[in-house]
């Protein structure tokens, strides 16, 4: 049912739960009447306000975007972290947001719900990360909040978000998503959200990785991963690799024949290789650091840039093209002294850089 009511020079038309405002046919302003309510897990509840992203160049792949709120702005990032849209609008949120932020949803300018991962929610000292998976043709992007009632969206979702996810939760390896691959003298169990591998007195080069069954369009790995003990030409690595021909085999990693990118890492060393057919091709390293059994957090770009936690950011020699997506994502531990050895990965996440979508000033607007 549709009621028009005019007021002087305005028209303000009701149809359902929208409010539309006109002047000379123009629309002014367009709400929700009683806020929002079809959003999932309401409880009864209606959303208040919304953030509003407008986007001026149309995606036409998907991506993956953050949205960063502290007490004065909200910011919008690409996956690489390079800024694309900011606004001092931070107060209206923090001022009816829920203390947990479980009644934030992402949504596009058609109020379809997407996917989205709050990796940080801190509302005392007013900080808040979310990454949002825009799908292609999106025009807006949005995030709901201002429902008291609402709990935790079932769209909050970190494997739906990232082409790959893993925090290693539950007691063992998730064999719907890896393959894995282990020496003699190698071992690895899943504990308290770990993936723990350990490889004993590796005293002629001892491997052990997991290969993921699925391929992506990925071309960002990052992980997070720590030193426990360690010896001589030990280290880990985190790859984008095309080669899966012989997934089912054992290979000796990473310095088999075959093409990937490799972050790798000992005590003394962090170094980006391009490996293909058997050579390899150093495109970036950092030597000499201290502290080697710090929590380390890195992102591989295919080259292009690596980020080794409180190690800095290195600008590779050259961006490097030569391999098209899909990628398998690969992770894994070498160790050739006569030592044990053991290092936890806490995480593995692997998403795209593409970075096809243009937005103009986010605002908040009433549903």
């Amino acid at each position: 049912m549709v009621e028009v009511t005019k007021i002087g020079n305005k028209t303000l038309v009701m149809d359902g739960k929208i409010l539309s405002l006109f002047r000379r046919g123009s629309l002014l302003r367009q709400m929700w009447y009683g806020g929002y309510e079809d959003f999932d897990n309401a409880n009864g509840g209606a959303w208040k306000k919304y953030i509003n992203i407008p986007i001026t160049i149309i995606p036409s792949e998907y991506a993956q975007y953050i949205i960063e709120i502290d007490d004065t702005n909200v910011s919008v990032y690409n996956a690489k972290g390079d800024l694309k849209a900011q606004a001092s609008i931070a107060s209206e949120f923090w001022s009816l947001v829920r203390s947990d932020g479980f009644d934030m949803r992402a949504f596009d300018h058609l109020f379809r719900q997407l996917w989205f991962w709050v990796e940080e929610f801190d509302y005392t000292n007013k900080k808040a990360k979310i990454w949002v998976k825009l799908p292609e043709n999106s025009e807006e992007l949005n995030i709901a909040f201002g429902n008291p009632r609402a709990t935790r969206s079932d769209y909050d979702n970190p494997k739906q978000v990232f082409d790959l996810y893993d925090d290693f939760e539950g007691t063992s390896l998730d064999t719907n998503l890896w393959y894995e691959y282990k020496e003699a003298n190698a071992n690895a169990i899943v504990e308290n959200g770990l993936l723990k591998v350990s490889i004993a007195q590796a005293t002629s080069g001892i491997n052990y990785h997991i290969l993921s069954k699925i391929n992506t369009e990925a071309s960002i790995v990052e992980a997070k991963i720590k030193y426990i003990s360690w010896g001589l030409y030990t280290f880990f690595y985190v790859a984008l690799d095309k080669d899966y021909a012989n997934s089912t085999t054992f290979r000796e990693a990473p310095y088999s024949g075959y093409q990937a990118m490799h972050y790798q890492a000992s005590p003394d060393c962090r170094e980006l290789y391009r490996y293909d057919n058997g050579s390899k091709t150093l495109l970036a390293s950092n030597n000499g650091d201290s502290d080697p059994t710090g929590q380390i957090i890195f992102v591989a770009d295919l080259g292009e840039i690596v980020k080794a936690g409180e190690y800095g950011v290195w600008e590779a020699s050259a961006n490097d093209n030569t391999y098209a997506p899909p990628y398998y994502v690969k992770l894994g531990v070498r160790a050739s002294s006569n030592a044990s050895i053991e290092i936890h990965f806490d995480w593995i996440r692997a998403y795209k850089s593409a970075d096809p979508a243009s937005f103009t000033t986010p605002r908040i607007i009433e549903f």
